[in-house]
């Protein structure tokens, strides 16, 4: 293999590999967010522990993402251009797996950007926007599998099967211990009322 080819596979493997390491952070970004809302956090210290590894590797799976973008740059076989690069559907290649990466790196940059910025926002508004990482993460992993050259191979595949499972498992778990505190709230509402009440009755007899 001559030198230029090297060089030319080199910026592929780079390419290829920051894009894993960003997919791998981000998973783990939000596996730990989603534990951070379970029972889980009511650990102290499992809770902090959760809590740094969410904004590390948030920040670390961003800068992942940077990294992937500009070494697809050396790219001597898609040439992709800086508007490939950043631009939805300005590719040839897989045009609709390439385009749900880049939105999914835009919406992944807005929400961790705005981390500093949550005061401002309202601590509500700012969690409310936070789902969306959910999007931009499912996002993620279609352009992983539709635009990855190695998506079918086992080593891959796998890997992020599971990450997809245990995301929809522990959001499944959310979503439902939220609807059962909620109904505790509601029990409890309607309780304090009846009892409120009850009292008035007695008072008036």
């Amino acid at each position: 293999m001559t030198g230029p080819d090297a060089l030319d596979h080199g910026w592929w493997l780079a390419s290829r590999a920051s894009g894993l390491v960003a997919l791998a952070l981000l998973s783990t970004a939000v596996l730990a967010g989603l534990m951070l809302g379970g029972k889980l956090a009511r650990r102290p210290g499992l809770a902090r522990a959760l809590r740094t590894t969410h904004e590390h590797t948030a920040v670390a799976g961003l800068i992942a993402v940077g990294v992937h973008g500009a070494t697809l740059l050396g790219d001597a076989y898609l040439r992709p251009g800086l508007s490939g690069v950043l631009l939805p559907g300005a590719i040839d290649y897989r045009p609709l797996g390439v385009g749900l990466g880049i939105i999914a790196g835009y919406l992944a940059a807005a929400l961790g950007l705005s981390f500093p910025l949550r005061r401002r926002i309202g601590q509500r508004r700012w969690l409310i926007a936070h789902r969306f990482t959910l999007v931009a993460y499912g996002m993620a992993v279609a352009h992983t599998l539709m635009a990855g050259t190695d998506a079918g191979s086992a080593w891959v595949f796998w890997p992020v099967l599971g990450s997809v499972a245990a995301v929809l498992a522990l959001t499944g778990a959310r979503v439902a211990g939220g609807r059962h505190a909620e109904a505790l709230t509601q029990a409890r509402v309607a309780a304090a009322k009846a009892a409120r009440a009850g009292k008035a009755q007695a008072k008036s007899v």
